[in-house]
């Protein structure tokens, strides 16, 4: 539905990495980007297209999926991935216990992929350190089962991949994700097309301003520095306010108050007020690059545990959903 090239492209490379994992070796594949451009739904999507089934068998799971906890050990994390099998009690048994049960679990269900969402938090920032352990446990268990490992997480999950030779030595080059930058000309017409995109979807039951011509298009760009899950996340507003009010359409002060309400920190300017300066300026620019950037650091720093929860990207294609 919504053109977004890297989108498409990454998906492509998982889908490669599936259709050849054969159970004669381990593959691994690393999504990397900024919070917000899109590496979450990238793997939902995939999720859902390899959805568990049942037979006479028993359980398929041919992709697992879990989010990586903060400050992960090994039992948290072998219980978020029972978890993601549906398994009773989770987080019931010992280190080894459950690591047999996930074992036994894989081989017994077929998986082929196994999915980590969140990858980043196997380094600590507020001790600077990576968890060795956990990651040497997961190679072992990738190992063991013969499967593909899709991760995906902050650039600084790059670094913990680096840090592990033989984790290293089974990843394909990493599959950046990135935010779209105005000057570049290239990346500013995917995100026009991005929001033409929108804009059609939209437009089937609502009245609005054309969203890809260069006026309106700047002033989503401003709003949300190139992020498309902030993006998502503003138009998620405004239809909801729309649906509230039962309004048949949505114009620039529609717009406006659903930025105010989407924005988590923004400082005083709204790019869809009317007074607003559509002008590309050096420090104008350099202020938008930073949307989505200050808060994360300045959260990780504080409280490094308690950050992760929660955090996820929006969906591209699911923006229509309430």
């Amino acid at each position: 539905m919504i053109p977004h090239t890297a989108f498409a492209e990454a998906q492509r490379q998982i889908e490669q990495c599936f259709r050849f994992s054969t159970g004669q070796g381990a593959w691994g594949l690393a999504i990397v980007g900024e919070s917000r451009t899109g590496k979450t739904s990238l793997l939902e999507n995939f999720e859902l297209k390899h959805q568990k089934s049942h037979d006479k068998d028993g359980m398929n799971v041919p992709v697992l999926c879990a989010s990586v906890p903060s400050g992960p050990t090994i039992k948290s994390l072998a219980g978020k991935l029972l978890e993601g099998f549906g398994a009773p009690d989770p987080e019931r048994g010992t280190e080894n216990e459950k690591s047999r049960r996930l074992r036994r679990l894989i081989k017994e269900s077929g998986t082929r992929m196994v999915m980590l969402d969140e990858f980043h938090h196997f380094y600590d920032r507020g001790k600077r350190r990576i968890m060795h352990n956990v990651a040497d446990w997961l190679k072992v268990l990738i190992d063991d089962t013969r499967t593909t490992l899709v991760v995906a997480g902050l650039p600084s999950c790059k670094s913990v991949i680096d840090q592990n030779e033989q984790l290293a030595g089974r990843f394909l080059a990493p599959i950046e994700m990135p935010r779209f930058i105005w000057t570049d000309i290239g990346s500013r017409s995917q995100f026009i097309k991005i929001l033409k995109g929108f804009h059609n979807e939209i437009a089937k039951q609502y009245k609005i301003s054309e969203f890809y011509n260069s006026e309106m298009s700047f002033r989503f760009y401003c709003a949300t520095g190139g992020l498309i899950g902030l993006l998502a996340k503003l138009l998620r507003q405004a239809l909801r306010n729309a649906s509230d009010s039962k309004a048949d359409s949505i114009l620039l002060h529609d717009l406006a108050t659903a930025h105010i309400q989407s924005a988590w920190s923004s400082d005083d300017t709204n790019p869809f007020e009317t007074s607003f300066q559509l002008v590309a300026s050096v420090d104008l620019l350099d202020r938008v690059s930073k949307i989505g950037t200050k808060i994360e650091e300045e959260e990780e720093d504080l409280h490094p545990r308690r950050r992760a929860k929660g955090q996820r990207s929006q969906s591209v294609n699911s923006l229509l959903v309430a």
